[in-house]
């Protein structure tokens, strides 16, 4: 009986993982996306962030992402497309607290 509660969780995790990456969609679109592309294309690549920042200082614009690192992974990850005048110089994960899930 033991096994088969396993096996239930296991399918259901499965199954709950999974709805995650339909949700957030899954960082392997970040693979096309290039250097010097519009606010735009990324978007139509990406989807809308989550969160637009900018920096009038030096031209920057950060576009925030949540988006499952793999299919099965367990939380969304946080990841940052930095945008210089307009066009894309650059794009990474976040390993800071913004990937802290508080729910």
């Amino acid at each position: 009986m033991k096994s088969l509660y396993a096996v239930l969780g296991l399918g259901l995790m499965v199954c709950l993982t999974g709805c995650q990456a339909m949700i957030y969609g899954t960082a392997s679109k970040f693979n096309d996306l290039s250097i010097g592309m519009s606010k735009d294309e990324v978007e139509s690549v990406l989807g809308k962030p989550v969160e637009t920042l900018a920096d009038g200082t030096n031209g920057e614009e950060y576009l925030i992402y949540k988006k499952m690192k793999h299919a099965i992974s367990e939380w969304p990850r946080t990841y940052k497309v930095t945008l210089k005048y307009g066009k894309v110089s650059r794009w990474d994960e976040q390993y800071d607290e913004k990937n802290v899930n508080n729910f």
